[in-house]
């Protein structure tokens, strides 16, 4: 009878052993998928100009803006922050290596355009120290604005914007194709991603 227990205890511990580890393994790949975004392009569903948001912003020149002025040109688009050590240089590279795609005379139909999700420390002086260590040219433009515009422009690109108890962001990953209408016609999301179907869409506004 005694080694009947026994025998049933052993069991009985093999199995909590093996139920255990099996949560530990699939909370340790969640925070691992979590931590690499698994990235793929794709159309944008939303239907909002952003030429329809009547907020106020302030270039890295400190000359004020509406959303509006952006329409005489294609806009790649991305909100970023610039005491962000990790994926907002990554975006920014990745927007750098669309701007390489294409000739002088066919830049002059495109800008190139951050926002920042960071009001309060992006000022148009961090920008332009930004600008400077990131060889940003004059077809770049940074704009900050207040929380609310901020928030705003974040809910019609459908970026996710969450702040941190350490002054960082917890954000989407996204480059904006904007058209002259203040459309948004195609997003690239991910950081390091292979640009070729967006180029072909700049490409075709373009035309």
């Amino acid at each position: 009878m005694k080694n009947k227990i026994k025998i049933i205890a052993l069991a009985v511990s093999i199995f909590f052993i093996f139920s255990c580890n099996e949560k530990e393994e699939k909370e340790c790949c969640k925070k691992d998928k979590n931590k690499t975004e698994e990235v793929v392009e794709n159309e944008t569903t939303s239907n909002e100009s952003i030429f329809n948001l009547e907020s106020k912003w302030i270039k890295q020149n400190k000359d004020s803006m509406s959303l509006s002025d952006l329409s005489t040109k294609i806009t790649v688009a991305a909100m970023v922050f610039t005491h962000c050590e990790s994926a907002c240089p990554r975006i920014v590279a990745d927007i750098q290596r669309i701007e390489k795609a294409f000739s002088k005379e066919e830049l002059q139909n495109i800008q190139f355009l951050l926002i920042t999700m960071d009001p309060e420390r992006d000022t148009p002086e961090r920008f332009v120290e930004f600008s400077t260590d990131h060889q940003l040219n004059d077809n770049w433009t940074c704009i900050s604005s207040n929380n609310d515009a901020t928030m705003e422009i974040a809910n019609v690109l459908n970026v996710r914007v969450k702040p941190l108890a350490d002054g960082g962001f917890d954000h989407s990953n996204t480059i904006h194709l904007i058209d002259k209408n203040g459309n948004i016609v195609f997003q690239q999301n991910g950081l390091a991603q292979e640009p070729t179907e967006i180029i072909e869409k700049i490409k075709t506004l373009i035309k």
